[in-house]
């Protein structure tokens, strides 16, 4: 049996890299269009959106905590604390649905998520204009002011899963504005991928634009800033891409 090199070779002769992780980072700097988006997003939350921050939903997707194996990551890890949820629509909060908005600007998100998602798929060597995909959620979240409001490490990779299991599937963040950090917390609003015991933390700017594996484990730190911070979520599918034998 044949084996081709691993896709990452490293510049020391015995290491080698089994899995890399694409990760998505391009900063957009046309700020205008950022600020009509944040606007249009504020003014549309719905009562039930906008209470997202101060309480739990009626209803606990039990199913979805109990799916969470212990040992993979923590068992309640997807669960925000009651108190400090960022305002605006989740999983459990429809409409999950911000980026279907009949808007230029929000037309204009669209198109750089998509020639985005192109550069991840060509990237890892498929065809982007073989793959059917789309954006199956997407919700707008707000972080108030010195509101200590953040994400516990969660992932993606069940979402929806009474669907096809056989699906290629990453999940992204566009932010359209960063609540301009205060410095006297230096890890404010942070986020962070976890891979084993080893954290990536990005400090997000206003314009960036990231995507990811979905079943890439990842958290917000407590956001304290001088202003509000807002962040389109979004998960994205495609046919399956099958792994290719080394």
């Amino acid at each position: 049996m044949h084996f081709s090199e691993p896709l990452h070779n490293s510049s020391l002769t015995d290491i080698k890299f089994l899995a890399p992780i694409p990760l998505y980072y391009k900063v957009f700097d046309d700020h205008d269009l950022h600020d009509r988006v944040f606007k249009l997003g504020f003014n549309n939350l719905s009562e039930v959106q906008k209470r997202m921050g101060q309480e739990l939903p009626n209803q606990i997707d039990q199913e979805r905590i109990d799916s969470y194996e212990v040992g993979y990551h923590r068992k309640d890890s997807w669960v925000e604390n009651d108190d400090k949820m960022p305002i605006g629509s989740r999983y459990f909060t429809p409409p999950n649905n911000f980026l279907q908005y009949d808007n230029n600007d929000v037309k204009e998100i669209n198109n750089r998520i998509d020639a985005g998602y192109k550069q991840v798929v060509d990237g890892l060597g498929h065809n982007y204009t073989t793959k059917k995909h789309r954006i199956s959620e997407s919700w707008l979240q707000y972080y108030e002011p010195t509101s200590g409001r953040g994400h516990n490490q969660h992932n993606h990779c069940n979402w929806n899963r009474d669907e096809d299991t056989d699906h290629f599937m990453f999940s992204g963040g566009y932010y359209l504005a960063d609540g301009d950090p205060l410095l006297d917390h230096p890890y404010s609003g942070v986020f962070s991928f976890h891979l084993r015991d080893y954290q990536q933390m990005i400090r997000v700017k206003k314009g960036l634009l990231m995507m990811w594996p979905s079943d890439i484990v990842h958290s917000v730190k407590p956001f304290y800033g001088q202003n509000y911070r807002a962040v389109i979520n979004f998960n994205i599918r495609s046919t399956a891409i099958k792994t290719k034998l080394l």
